[in-house]
């Protein structure tokens, strides 16, 4: 069948029950527009564009996404909380900002907590545990990893992918939870990193799936210990989660769709039906399982209670790590 065509076809199913809610259900009278805090090209555009694409038919109306990449994620949720409540512009989120940068930066634009409410989760990915073989050639799992660290005088290194950023906060609650001391050392992104602990300058790390997962593969310069998921990630079964070594620990990202908490309650019940539409299709979980991620609990009751957690947790990994970013 002709892509084109299949797509078709796809969108009719997904709007037909969506259409049945009734006339006097809300339905957008313009585009949609989806604004994401980063540039073109990573997971969570990627996955902003696929369901933009499988929306519009549910709707209506095209449903377009607008990369405003900056300011930790800032730019793009200041242009959505001022913007016209009416449905038509909503923002594609991570912990960054709704989770971390309150507590992150002294001032912000926008109150992530009273200016936005979870609309849908299109999914989550788990960082990896990487230690470099030639830092520590005989650490193979997490525990032997926690005996290291805890005999090292004044705490070993650790590298990051920045101050403030979601790799460093997550190894400051496994230092917490696990009561380790450790030393942190930023760097400017995952390449720079990278390279130094196939180097063996930085003995370990979490980084994200994408960049580390080929330097673990048969042969690879690095070895995958853990992933930061709270059970072990369907793709990477052979390695375990965190979580069996140090209980309670869960830390991965994830990418989420919140509204403007003004909005009437029939335009979100309607959005909130729309992406469900897709989110709970077998189109997407496909999706998903070609791009090494997992589905989220849908529904704004279910997602009011991550976001609890997920503020709780992460505000106090950045009073742990006395990180600041203005």
């Amino acid at each position: 069948m002709p892509l084109v065509t299949r797509r078709l076809v796809l969108g009719a199913g997904l709007a037909a029950p969506f259409a049945a809610r009734g006339q006097d259900a809300w339905r957008p009278s313009r585009p949609i527009r989806l604004i994401l805090p980063f540039a073109p090209g990573g997971l969570t555009d990627i996955l902003a564009r696929a369901v933009a694409d499988r929306l519009s038919p549910v709707f209506g109306q095209p449903v377009v996404v607008e990369n405003r990449a900056g300011a930790g994620g800032n730019l793009a949720a200041e242009a959505v909380a001022r913007a016209t409540p009416d449905g038509h512009t909503l923002l594609v989120a991570t912990q960054g900002i709704i989770a971390i940068n309150k507590a992150l930066f002294a001032r912000l634009p926008y109150d992530p907590d009273e200016d936005f409410v979870p609309l849908a989760m299109l999914a989550q990915q788990p960082n990896l545990l990487v230690v470099s073989p030639r830092a520590l050639p005989n650490v193979t799992n997490l525990q032997q990893l926690v005996a290291a660290v805890r005999a090292t005088p004044g705490g070993m290194p650790y590298g990051s992918n920045g101050v403030g950023s979601f790799t460093h906060l997550s190894m400051e609650l496994l230092r917490a939870v696990a009561g380790l001391e450790m030393t942190h050392v930023p760097y400017r992104g995952s390449a720079p990193l990278l390279t130094d602990m196939v180097a063996g300058t930085i003995p370990f790390a979490f980084d994200g799936l994408a960049t580390s997962a080929p330097q673990v593969g048969p042969g690879g310069a690095l070895r995958a210990i853990a992933v930061t998921s709270g059970t072990r990630f369907r793709a990477m079964p052979e390695v375990p989660a965190v979580a069996e070594t140090v209980p309670g620990f869960d830390a991965s990202p994830w990418y989420g769709i919140f509204a403007q908490s003004k909005l009437d309650e029939p335009v979100l019940d309607a959005l909130e039906a729309g992406f469900r539409r897709v989110l709970e299709s077998p189109e997407w979980a496909a999706l998903l399982e070609q791009r090494q991620a997992d589905a989220m609990p849908q529904g704004r009751v279910a997602l009011a209670q991550v976001m609890a957690r997920e503020r709780r947790v992460w505000r106090e990994a950045v009073a742990r790590s006395g990180a600041r970013a203005d």
